[in-house]
């Protein structure tokens, strides 16, 4: 494995705790990234110097340190400018990434779709280009060929223009991708089942808990086929999942496991990741699902919820899952019993059939009641109404059957205009 050193700054208002929750998380995406910490330095200063990041003198005694343990990587807590970058790899010899990069590259790693490789590669893209003046800066050579009489271009500006070049190819190809999804939710829509995606901090047990929900539904022996990738890790799961989960009623929604989210999430992955979250953002319920085992889980939902209003979905309905109650004492249990919550675990599956309930509780308090006629030849109608609706009154007359139905409301706009009749 790769040895690192990890760097980072306390700032004035910083506390130590959070500035050792923040190194503790780098820790882990650099393990995750395939590297091995070897030493952590924390600097205390005021504000970020504007060359160095962590000023000339700390600069030089990392030097010291990586030539004497002939570390040839540091990994800074958090995103710097092209200049600092260029200033620490020349002053200290090595190879210098910042917070954003890591993130960036463990990304690439676990992409597994298509949609998920062109948006990380955007997104390092984007990242790499105020970068290359500084790296390649020294370059003067030009190229030559037909075309090139005069002073021509530098290496340089050969480069920038290939990455404007091939980020416009991305963006026009994830632009075909999001014009697709469209024609998928729209499909989706067509039948109407409400859906509920699960967010939450990375690691926190979303998709794990798809996976549980969908051995619990009823009538489903071969689940485990259709589960998602799991694992213990940080960014286990980058591409949406859509699964149909059945209720207690016998009414299916649909639920979505989403990317975690991370603290200092870099913008460029927000801007790349557009389509996949748009998914998120179409959702009837939100489910927040919390690690309450982790000591930083209060910092956790926080950022998590900046996150959400930095993506306006903060006016969506949410209900919190505080997942990995069986790490917990009987205190700490009995500490987070609120009628806002529901705790669970979805490792041991302690709480899911209660949790799956309240869910649906919760979609309803969205439902209506509405009049609707339906003539015995609307076949398709009285199919979607007897799976998807609560059918509160029933009479028979000369033409058809006439309901008196309580569901969600474009459930039953869409069963009145349903564009297969």
């Amino acid at each position: 494995m790769e040895k690192v050193i990890a760097v980072s700054i306390q700032r004035q208002l910083q506390s130590d705790a959070a500035v050792h929750a923040s190194m503790e998380e780098l820790h882990e995406l650099i393990l995750t990234a395939g590297g091995v910490v070897v030493e952590s330095h924390t600097q205390k200063k005021d504000r970020p110097d504007p060359a160095t990041f962590i000023g000339k003198g700390k600069v030089e005694e990392l030097a010291e340190l990586a030539h004497k343990l002939k570390i040839q990587t540091l990994v800074f807590d958090d995103e710097l400018k092209p200049v600092q970058q260029r200033n620490l790899e020349e002053i200290t010899g090595t190879k210098v990434i910042d917070r954003t990069r890591l993130i960036l590259d463990i990304f690439a790693q676990r992409a597994r779709t298509r949609e998920g490789q062109l948006q990380v590669e955007l997104a390092q893209l984007n990242y790499m280009l105020p970068r290359i003046t500084e790296k390649f800066g020294r370059f003067e050579q030009q190229t030559g060929g037909i075309g090139s009489r005069g002073p021509g271009e530098r290496k340089l500006e050969v480069d920038k223009r290939r990455i404007r070049e091939r980020v416009t190819a991305l963006e026009k190809q994830l632009e075909k991708v999001r014009t697709e999804r469209d024609l998928q939710r729209s499909v989706r829509k067509s039948v109407p089942v409400a859906q509920v995606a699960l967010v939450g901090y990375t690691n926190a047990g979303k998709s794990t808990l798809m996976n549980r929900l969908l051995k619990t539904r009823p009538g489903s022996p071969q689940a485990d086929k259709h589960g998602v990738y799991a694992d213990n890790k940080l960014f286990a799961t980058l591409d949406p999942t859509t699964r149909r989960i059945q209720l207690p009623s016998g009414r299916v929604i649909l639920f979505t496991d989403t990317v975690g989210f991370i603290r200092k999430l870099p913008t460029q992955l927000v801007a790349a990741f557009r389509a996949t979250l748009e998914e998120t953002a179409q959702a009837d319920l939100l489910v927040h699902v919390v690690d309450v085992s982790d000591p930083d889980w209060h910092d956790h939902v926080s950022t998590v919820l900046g996150i959400l209003k930095d993506l306006h979905m903060d006016q969506l309905p949410l209900v919190t899952a505080y997942n990995k109650m069986d790490r917990l004492s009987p205190s700490q249990k009995r500490a987070l019993e609120n009628p806002d919550g529901y705790l669970l675990s979805a490792g041991t599956g302690e709480r899911i059939a209660e949790f799956i309930t309240a869910i649906e509780k919760k979609l309803a308090t969205q439902w209506i009641e509405k009049d609707i006629f339906v003539a015995y030849a609307e076949r398709v109608k009285l199919a979607l109404i007897h799976e998807h609706t609560e059918i509160l009154k029933q009479e028979t007359t000369e033409g058809g059957l006439q309901f008196r139905l309580r569901g969600h409301p474009s459930t039953l706009a869409q069963i009145i205009h349903d564009p297969r009749q």
